[in-house]
């Protein structure tokens, strides 16, 4: 944080639709620790001028072929990193910049840059979590 313009990026399993991140459990099988990535992250967050960056994919095929969104409703795991240390989540499809937004406002942004072929889904789920009412 000490550092001006620190930019820290870090990856992740899957990310709910308000920012947290879960970069440790994958399924049942942990497959990584927590590691710096909070760290680095807060750190970031904290610098003037800092970036924290969190990078996925948007969806991957489970080992049955079905397509499986990395943007979740509700994390499966552990949070990892919290919603308040989150500032760019980055996919195939897009940024979306959570900085200072209203959990509506993450909510939407998620959904612009989650596989489009499960956007749908995941913005019903979205309504029924009560963060997007209109």
């Amino acid at each position: 944080a000490a550092l001006n313009a620190f930019t820290s990026v870090n990856s992740a399993i899957e990310v709910d639709l308000t920012g947290q991140i879960n970069t440790e459990l994958a399924g049942k099988a942990y497959v990584g620790a927590v590691g710096g990535g909070p760290d680095f992250a807060r750190g970031a967050a904290l610098s003037q001028g800092g970036l924290p960056i969190c990078a996925l994919p948007a969806a991957r095929d489970d080992r049955d072929g079905t397509l499986v969104s990395s943007i979740v409703p509700a994390l499966a795991g552990p949070v990892s990193i919290s919603r308040a240390d989150a500032g760019i989540i980055v996919t195939e499809y897009g940024a979306a910049d959570l900085r200072g937004k209203t959990l509506a406002e993450r909510a939407r942004a998620m959904l612009g840059i989650a596989h489009p072929d499960l956007r749908d889904a995941l913005e019903r789920d979205a309504r029924s979590a009560g963060l997007l009412s209109d």
